[in-house]
């Protein structure tokens, strides 16, 4: 996501209407979290220090007690970790450099970073134009003639929770689509992979053998597939034991013999530094490749342990 920033800069009467206007804001982003989505909320700037209201900053908001500590909580937690827009990869930088864009007249990089990466645009209610669910902004850029060219574009929008419910589709559709995009070989999944698979967890040697595929490797994509399916199973799993028949490619443990085979391969290292035996796997072509899982972290958690061809 990306805050627009001109929706920051309002004068707001008092503090008590800064408090709902934030909590409002905090429910938005919170419901998109209730999608599955990994929060990741892109900045032009450190709005802790922004006045919504003189002599209160943001910081002193998320750290009023009048305010619901939850909420609070939720805000800091997000706010503490927020990246800049500019902090991003080269290529978006580059688009980034030869472009501006504008909302009714006024540069605006909230909106600006929100086009060039494809990402929902966020905005504090501060004013009734930000309660719409698309923003009509102006587009000036350089073309490959190095002529600006000026055009008009609708992204897409929230500044309330109905906005983002509105945007529910859109919004899971978009994380699949960057999922299976042609650029995310093996290591850009594992540097994004808390994006795309926020309810997995990943075992350290995992890392290795996703950075060892290319882009044009069959398998990558069957890959993602048997992921993104695990993840969306996370999502449904709220109790209960773990169940296989609902994924939907076959899933089996190992068998005895095999286990008693391959004990020290299929004996990983988990994040907590905890060794765990892994027996549940996926199958996925072509070759014979399977994608190892532990089930234990579960309801809503699975760790992923081994993901190469199978052990012979």
């Amino acid at each position: 996501m990306a805050l627009n920033e001109l929706s920051l800069q309002t004068p707001i009467a008092d503090i008590s209407t800064a408090q709902k206007l934030m909590s409002e804001l905090i429910q938005t982003l919170r419901q998109v979290k209730s999608l599955g989505i990994r929060l990741i909320l892109r900045t032009h700037s450190n709005i802790n220090n922004i006045e919504l209201v003189c002599d209160y900053p943001i910081a002193s908001l998320r750290n009023d007690k009048i305010v619901d500590l939850e909420e609070r909580r939720f805000f800091r937690s997000l706010t503490l970790k927020a990246p800049f827009c500019e902090d991003v990869v080269p290529e978006i930088k580059n688009k980034f450099d030869v472009s501006e864009v504008r909302h009714q007249g006024t540069l605006v990089e909230g909106l600006h970073f929100a086009l060039i990466s494809d990402y929902l645009a966020v905005s504090l209610l501060s004013e009734p134009k930000w309660d719409t669910d698309f923003l009509d902004i102006q587009v000036t850029e350089l073309d490959e003639n190095i002529e600006l060219i000026d055009q008009s574009e609708k992204i897409v929008h929230a500044s309330r929770s109905r906005h983002v419910k509105q945007h529910t589709e859109w919004i899971k559709n978009h994380i699949e689509n960057k999922l299976f995009a042609g650029q995310v070989d093996g290591e850009v999944l594992w540097e994004r992979r808390q994006e795309f698979f926020p309810n997995l967890i990943f075992c350290e040697q995992v890392e290795q053998q996703l950075q060892q595929l290319k882009s044009g490797d069959l398998i990558l994509q069957q890959i993602k597939k048997r992921l993104l399916d695990l993840e969306k199973y996370c999502k449904l799993w709220k109790n209960g034991a773990f169940n296989p028949n609902i994924l939907p490619s076959k899933t089996t443990p190992e068998s005895d013999s095999r286990i008693q085979k391959f004990r020290q391969e299929l004996t990983i290292k988990c994040p907590d530094t905890k060794e765990s035996l892994f027996s549940w796997h996926l199958r996925m072509t072509p070759g014979a490749w399977r994608l190892y899982f532990s089930e234990e972290l579960g309801p809503g958690k699975i760790i992923i342990g081994y993901i190469g061809t199978k052990l012979l």
